[in-house]
């Protein structure tokens, strides 16, 4: 047996169900938003953090390698101090753009704090990630030919390759590629 619904009751219904799909909608949107770094639209430390987990957890499963690469941009304190804000923020954009241009579909970054990003490269070995990195530098240099502003963009990097039989957990994988960018920055700067 079924009850048709008088008239005012289908229209009320109607009506809630199309504010149902708006409030639906609008959660979409603000979950997008909460997952993103306010200033250079990169998945925030949080997001980036959540992903890196799973995608450690489908390495596992796949028996697949990972490469982690933690990016520092040189002297944007600096840049701050001398420049202004305006410009450290244009320099943060400007290499988060770079960056989310240089990867592929599959892999992801987000910003880890202040001025640092993570590069997570999936089925991915070192190797490959650093062939990609060359990519980016190459886009730096271009970059800093063509510039708007008053300094130059520089970054450090460190990789860390991840093998799921090393099990350990996303923090630590995150670390060690600190470490690896680090080592890198110390070498770079005693060179100069």
């Amino acid at each position: 047996m079924t009850r048709e619904c008088r008239k005012e009751d289908c229209k009320l219904l109607k009506e809630k169900d199309k504010e149902i799909i708006r409030l639906k909608k609008e959660i979409i949107v603000w979950k997008k938003q909460a997952s993103l770094d306010y200033l250079t639209g990169v998945l925030n430390k949080r997001e980036g953090m959540r992903r890196l987990k799973e995608a450690m957890k489908k390495a596992l499963d796949n028996h697949q390698i990972i490469t982690t690469a933690f990016i520092d941009i040189d002297r944007l304190k600096k840049a701050n101090d001398k420049f202004g804000h305006f410009i450290g923020d244009q320099l943060l954009i400007d290499v988060s753009n770079i960056l989310k241009s240089s990867i592929r579909k599959e892999d992801f970054i987000f910003r880890f704090g202040g001025d640092e990003f993570v590069m997570i490269f999936s089925n991915t070995k070192r190797l490959q990630a650093k062939e990609i990195w060359e990519r980016i530098y190459k886009r730096v240099e271009d970059y800093n030919i063509q510039k708007n502003l008053p300094c130059n963009i520089s970054l450090s990097i460190g990789f860390y390759e991840y093998r799921p039989s090393e099990k350990f957990t996303a923090d630590k994988l995150v670390e060690l590629a600190d470490f690896e960018m680090y080592r890198e920055k110390h070498q770079k700067w005693k060179e100069i």
